[in-house]
């Protein structure tokens, strides 16, 4: 067998084990609940179009502050992989002209406990800005109306997940109307691109008990690198945490590829022989 052909089985290998460590997500068909109020608050990506705000998709992506974990769990490495949001009619919901624009903008956020003594709140954030614990507080309260009175109200989307609006009338795009007016009126500041770049996360905690303090804000990151948030301009939503502990692969795995090098051989053999 030639050089070539043993790399090339060496590297469809690599290739299958990096694989292996993506994880496809498929958000569910409703949600979120419950509302931060209530609990842990689900973590949802807003979608909107600052070119036509009338346009916007909001869609609960199956995970909570707590089921989803804290910048620790960045440690060990991930690549989530949602697919196309709203149910793949993303395309269908933005122009392709406003993607090519940079108009399409996303924000990812979570919450809980806006009145108890530990509230959290994850997010996407391209700066880090000064916030404290009580401001904390009003940002987690700002999410918990939101979700409340837009994602699970009958009168907006009625817990339709996901929500896409076409005329403004369901609203979606609270990440605009209330996170980004709790976070000092600047909701680009929690923004990525729909087709460029991505966007840092991060989780913000409380510190001590006095409302001045400033608040804590922790990276989802490891020593290789952030945890980020990225949107395709064909609207593939995807978390990647780099580096971290790699998860084994099954001994059967490496046998099958053990095999594939054999039979390689076998073949190089027969080659030569002829």
């Amino acid at each position: 067998m030639k050089l070539t052909t043993k790399a090339a089985v060496g590297f469809a290998l690599v290739g299958a084990a990096s694989a292996a460590f993506a994880t496809s997500v498929t958000p569910p068909a409703t949600g979120p609940t419950p509302a931060p109020s209530a609990g842990a608050g689900g973590v949802v990506v807003e979608v909107w179009d600052t070119n036509n705000p009338n346009v916007g998709l909001s869609e609960y992506l199956g995970f909570d502050t707590t089921t989803f974990g804290g910048p620790a769990e960045a440690a060990a490495g991930r690549l989530l992989d949602f697919g196309v949001l709203g149910t793949s009619s993303f395309l269908s919901t933005f122009s392709a002209a406003d993607i090519a624009g940079g108009f399409v903008k996303f924000a990812i956020t979570g919450a809980n406990a806006p009145s108890g003594s530990s509230p959290i709140i994850d997010v996407t954030l391209n700066t880090v800005p000064a916030i404290t614990n009580g401001g904390l507080n009003t940002i987690v309260t700002s999410l918990s109306t939101a979700v409340g009175s837009v994602l699970n109200s009958a009168a907006a989307c009625n817990n339709v997940n996901p929500c896409i609006a076409t005329t403004g009338t369901a609203d979606p795009n609270y990440t605009v109307g209330n996170l980004g007016s709790a976070i000092g009126g600047l909701a680009g500041n929690t923004a990525g691109t729909a087709g460029s770049g991505s966007v840092a996360f991060y989780q913000l905690t409380k510190n001590g008990t006095s409302a001045l303090t400033a608040a804590i804000k922790t990276p989802f990151a490891n020593a290789t690198g952030a945890g980020v948030w990225a949107l395709s301009a064909t609207g593939d939503l995807t978390y990647t945490v780099p580096g971290g502990t790699a998860v084994p692969l099954p001994a059967a795995f490496w046998l099958l590829g053990s095999g594939l090098l054999g039979l390689a051989g076998v073949s190089r053999r027969k080659t030569l022989a002829a």
